[in-house]
């Protein structure tokens, strides 16, 4: 069927559909030349644009000069003068007298307040009158040691006059003594006398027995034995009643000298008592001396004085006003030095040390500042317990001279200088490009195109920093601006 229709066309349909295919043909061949032509120009265009010199780029430069670079901080503080402090009652009583006025010049030991108390000079009156009872007391128990001292001085020589002198007891002892050394001798001849007798009654005793002599010789001898008996009785008799005589003198003897020995001791004992009472004597007198000098004290100090030469900042009292002890009178302070104190964070505190540079500032009303040094750090935080929480260190700046305008308990503005170097290329921190840990800046070199220097950091500020290579005084740095990145190459202008 298909071959049906086909050789069913005509030639005229044929040609017709020949003439449609040449015409998009040539269609397709034209757009191709528009489009070839199109992008032959945009190369074109584009060989143009690489070709030209692009424009400069205007950016500020800096002078790279030598200055000072410093570290500070800032802090404020409350401005005192020197050895300022406030006076307080030591006792208790009425303001009498005010001596000085607010703001006049005092000198030190000057008397400023007066107070008055007439029970505390009644209580030294009674003090007097304890004292003057307890010096007679004592002076009669220093009477008393030199009694006991005399005492123990007449026993002392008496016994030594009983050891040095024979006494009458004592020669009684003697002549004692001799006369039983010579009874003893006459005991012993009487005991040669018997034995003698007895052996002579022996030898007539064998006589008589012999029958040589008569019986009334050898009664006679017996008789003689008998008185020889009698008479060694008799004399040992005697020595020992001599013999208990001188033990009795001699015991008597050594009984006085006991008596002079106990004499003394008792003697020693009562100077030890008395030299005790004097000496508790003494104590109580010094003990009421002391008593009545603080209570005198108190009464002197009735009268606060000044404790340096310096300057009336407040008074706190006035005539006739009632006070405590510990109550405040007055604030005095020396106006030949004026100083700052304050209360420096944890963090700064660890930089601050004596004798750093600081500059003192009227917050918000003078421009004017005021050199000094910091003269004292405290090596203890305070304050941590309050109700913050924040834990602070004290610090004090001494001005080099004083003002004379500062008004003690004012609030000022302290900037304290860490580190400082002099004479230094210094550069606006603005300046200073950072890319990890290096540092570069901008520079432009001699075809007046911007190219990147690596730089090396020293000490760095709130505001500037401290170059320590990578340049040189009389360069010029590029600031390049936020709204125009600078790049290697790119062409620039001042």
């Amino acid at each position: 069927m298909l071959d049906n229709i086909r050789e069913s066309r005509s030639p005229l349909l044929m040609e017709q559909l020949s003439k449609q295919k040449f015409k998009r043909g040539v269609q397709w061949l034209g757009w191709s030349g528009i489009i070839t032509a199109v992008a032959a120009g945009g190369i074109l265009l584009y060989s143009l644009a690489i070709d030209r010199s692009p424009e400069p780029v205007s950016v500020p430069r800096i002078n790279v000069k030598l200055g000072r670079i410093e570290d500070t901080i800032n802090e404020s503080g409350t401005v005192e003068l020197g050895s300022q402090q406030t006076l307080k009652s030591p006792a208790e009583g009425v303001v009498e007298q005010v001596r000085v006025q607010l703001g006049g010049l005092v000198k030190s030991g000057q008397e400023l307040v007066i107070l008055r108390n007439p029970e505390r000079e009644t209580i030294l009156t009674k003090k007097e009158l304890e004292i003057q009872q307890k010096e007679i007391t004592l002076a009669r128990s220093r009477q008393e040691v030199v009694e006991k001292e005399e005492k123990l001085k007449t026993a002392e020589r008496k016994l030594q006059e009983f050891d040095s002198q024979m006494s009458p007891e004592q020669l009684e002892i003697r002549k004692q003594e001799l006369n039983l050394a010579n009874d003893r001798a006459k005991v012993t001849e009487k005991e040669e006398e018997l034995a003698a007798a007895e052996g002579k009654l022996e030898e007539l005793k064998a006589l008589f027995d012999r029958g040589f002599i008569a019986a009334n010789e050898v009664r006679d001898q017996e008789e003689g034995v008998r008185r020889a008996k009698s008479a060694l009785r008799d004399a040992r008799l005697t020595v020992t009643t001599k013999t208990l005589e001188t033990q009795r003198l001699q015991f008597q003897q050594q009984q006085k000298e006991r008596e002079l020995r106990d004499a003394i001791v008792s003697a020693k004992l009562e100077l030890q008592k008395a030299q005790f009472q004097v000496n508790n004597n003494t104590s109580q007198l010094q003990l009421s001396q002391l008593d009545y000098q603080e209570t005198q004290e108190k009464l002197l100090n009735s009268i606060v004085t000044a404790t340096i030469d310096g300057k009336i900042l407040d008074m706190q009292v006035k005539k006739g006003s009632v006070v405590k002890v510990g109550d405040e009178l007055l604030t005095l302070g020396d106006p030949s030095q004026e100083l700052v104190k304050l209360n420096l964070s944890i963090l700064n505190a660890t930089k601050v040390k004596p004798n750093q540079l600081a500059r003192i500032n009227v917050i918000g009303l003078d421009d004017r500042g005021f050199a000094g040094r910091v003269e004292t750090v405290s090596p203890q935080a305070t304050g941590g317990d309050n109700s913050s929480g924040v834990a602070t260190v004290s610090a004090t700046v001494l001005l080099s001279e004083p003002s004379g305008i500062l008004i003690p308990g004012s609030q000022v503005s302290v900037e304290i200088v860490l580190q400082q170097q002099e004479d230094v290329v210094t550069l606006p921190v603005q300046a200073i490009q950072r890319l990890g840990k290096k540092s570069f800046v901008w520079v432009k070199d001699n075809q007046g195109l911007a190219q990147k220097r690596d730089v090396t950091l020293g000490l760095e500020g709130f505001s500037t920093v401290e170059v320590t290579s990578g340049l040189n005084p009389g360069e010029e740095v590029l600031l390049p601006l936020p709204d125009s990145p600078l790049s290697p190459g790119m062409p620039v202008s001042p």
